[in-house]
């Protein structure tokens, strides 16, 4: 196991070295002792008052304060982590936008700040070049999602005259989402259930690459790619079989297999959690605010307002991680090849210099869309309009459903999930 290093160029950075090859090829031995080595540095700098590191431990259920800490030392601030955080609207949509950074080092691989590797290269690099199909098919899509989200509201609460109450994230949002995203994809009726259980097994992934999970968790998760992959590739080739024997079948059967690739499994986990804390984060922050709920039942129409502001106000992606692919001067500073850039796309979206009264919930912000929130050159590019999909259509069943909802209960959250955003229990009565 390499030892933890401080770079030459700025004192006070302890990072941990890259684990250097991926999590299959690694014994549990050498991968446990890394993880616990990588989250003691992000332990010791955040008790030194270092805010990413802060938010790098995941310990609160309120991320914003560190981002304000972060805001007050300006645009760019260095961490001693390693990473250089962008917290100002402005220069991270710069960096979001440029060439000049990748996700990935330029080899391909992880860099030290990136905890690990689940597969050749970075997974969420390979991603990326993968095109926005499902942006393209969102409009026969909806259908789908609409039908699937109605029937699952009403499996959970039969009688719309009868008083309910559920858990919101278990009962409703997470099964609608994963149901509605096996139907777009094309995943044999047989083999939704098991789709399912893989995609919450991978739910913490994209933490667990800044942020080292348990040995237990990353396990699960490597294993769960490996399995989804395949499930994903057999529906593929069972559709396109099925396709050839009856080339009459009907174009509105919940089949979009032909957009399926086997490489494809991340990034549909990938859009199953951020499309599941989207939908909770924008409930919750209309529950808090009862005369937007009120307004949201009232006209329908909103629905694409609410979910455009709760991915400024609070996204269900909040921080879009980079490497510098050519020498370039961000800020002032000049930053080699291979340097960790960190967007905070969540404090961007409460910037005060791009957003009037930043932390308050508006459904008639004129400038929401504004935010920096599953941006299109990012991981969650290709599934970003699916995503905001789902959370429409969920608030709109919800809505129509329950005009009387409300919070019945304390909420639960995750811990050590710096990157993903969302509530994992919600109690509701209606």
């Amino acid at each position: 196991m390499a030892e933890p290093t401080v770079s030459d160029d700025l004192t006070g950075a302890l990072t941990q070295p890259p684990l250097g090859r991926t999590v299959r090829a690694v014994a549990d031995r050498e991968l446990g002792t890394h993880l616990l080595e990588t989250r003691g540095i992000h332990w010791i700098h955040a008790a030194n008052g270092d805010p990413y590191a802060a938010v790098l431990r995941g310990q609160s259920d309120d991320p914003y304060p560190e981002y304000e800490r972060l805001r007050a030392r300006g645009p760019l601030s260095f961490s001693p982590t390693g990473s250089w955080v962008v917290s100002g609207h402005a220069l991270a949509a710069s960096v979001l936008s440029s060439a000049d950074f990748g996700v990935s080092g330029a080899d391909g691989g992880p860099v030290a700040q990136q905890v690990l590797s689940y597969g050749e290269g970075c997974p969420l690099e390979h991603e990326r070049g993968l095109p926005a199909a499902r942006g393209a098919a969102v409009s026969g899509d909806r259908a789908v999602v609409e039908r699937v989200h109605r029937e699952t509201l009403e499996g959970l609460a039969p009688d719309p005259s009868a008083a309910y109450a559920f858990e919101l994230v278990g009962g409703f949002v997470r099964p609608a989402v994963t149901a509605a995203t096996a139907a777009v994809l094309g995943v044999p009726a047989d083999r939704r259930a098991e789709f399912g259980a893989l995609v919450e097994q991978l739910r913490p992934l994209s933490d667990s690459l800044l942020a080292p999970q348990s040995l237990r968790t990353v396990r699960a998760a490597d294993d769960a790619l490996a399995a989804l992959t395949v499930l994903l590739a057999d529906s593929s080739s069972d559709a396109s079989t099925d396709a050839s024997a009856d080339s009459s079948a009907d174009s509105s059967a919940d089949s979009s297999a032909g957009s399926l690739r086997p490489d494809g499994a991340l990034l549909s986990a990938l859009g199953v959690s951020a499309a599941v804390r989207l939908t909770g984060n924008a409930v919750l922050a209309l529950l808090a605010h009862p005369g937007q709920w009120k307004e949201l039942c009232e006209r329908p129409g909103l629905a694409p307002a609410a979910v455009e502001e709760t991915l400024r106000y609070d996204p269900p992606v909040q921080l879009d991680a980079r490497v510098v692919r050519t020498e370039t001067e961000l800020a002032g500073r000049r930053l080699p090849v291979g340097a960790h850039v960190v967007v905070l796309t969540a404090a961007a979206g409460r910037d005060p210099e791009v957003f009037a009264d930043p932390e308050r919930f508006d459904l008639a912000r004129p400038d929401a869309a504004a935010h920096l929130a599953l941006h299109p050159a990012g991981p969650y590019g290709p599934v970003a309009s699916l995503v905001r999909l789902q959370a429409e259509v969920a608030l709109r069943t919800l809505a129509r459903r329950f005009p009387g909802l409300r919070q019945a209960g304390p909420v639960l959250r995750p811990r050590r999930a710096p990157v993903g955003r969302g509530p994992l229990s919600v109690p509701v009565s209606a």
